[in-house]
């Protein structure tokens, strides 16, 4: 027996497999909810010193800390939606799409809190090129997407 029959759809191993995946998910889906609930409250403790006079907002430092802390609580959204959109529709954890979308939010908001003063020239050109590398992959992923549809063909 080949490795790809044992998994074959209407196969009963293969519904196994699916509840499985299912139920990960949904654990998954609950520990991400927490995160979010735990920076959502960090976030508003954070904001919350910052008004009331024990931090200065004015302050770079504390600007760059709150924004990442929103930013962080953007990209964990952004994910716990992509795992919900998995599970509703039935297509498997996460897409190669949606998994770069997420890391271009991340290098994205690793960009914007950067200290570019004191990061060295290798490191820049690094991100840079992690950037455009994920910039083109998203593309091309995109491109054959738009071609599936174009030609009726269905997802695998």
């Amino acid at each position: 027996m080949v490795w790809r029959d044992v998994l074959r759809k209407g196969d009963r191993l293969y519904g196994f497999y699916m509840r499985f995946e299912m139920i990960v998910s949904a654990v998954l889906l609950f520990f991400v909810s927490i995160i979010i609930l735990y920076s959502l409250i960090v976030l508003a403790t954070t904001l919350f010193k910052e008004f009331t006079g024990a931090d200065h907002i004015i302050e770079s430092t504390a600007l760059k800390d709150t924004f990442g802390l929103i930013l962080s609580v953007l990209i964990l959204i952004e994910f716990n939606h992509s795992i919900a959109l998995a599970m509703r529709r039935h297509s498997g954890v996460l897409q190669v799409r949606v998994i770069v979308v997420i890391a271009i939010i991340v290098i994205a908001r690793k960009l914007i809190l950067l200290d570019y003063g004191a990061t060295s020239l290798p490191t820049l050109l690094g991100l840079g090129g992690l950037a455009l590398a994920l910039g083109a992959l998203y593309w091309l992923l995109s491109d054959i997407e738009r071609r599936h549809l174009a030609s009726g063909l269905p997802d695998n």
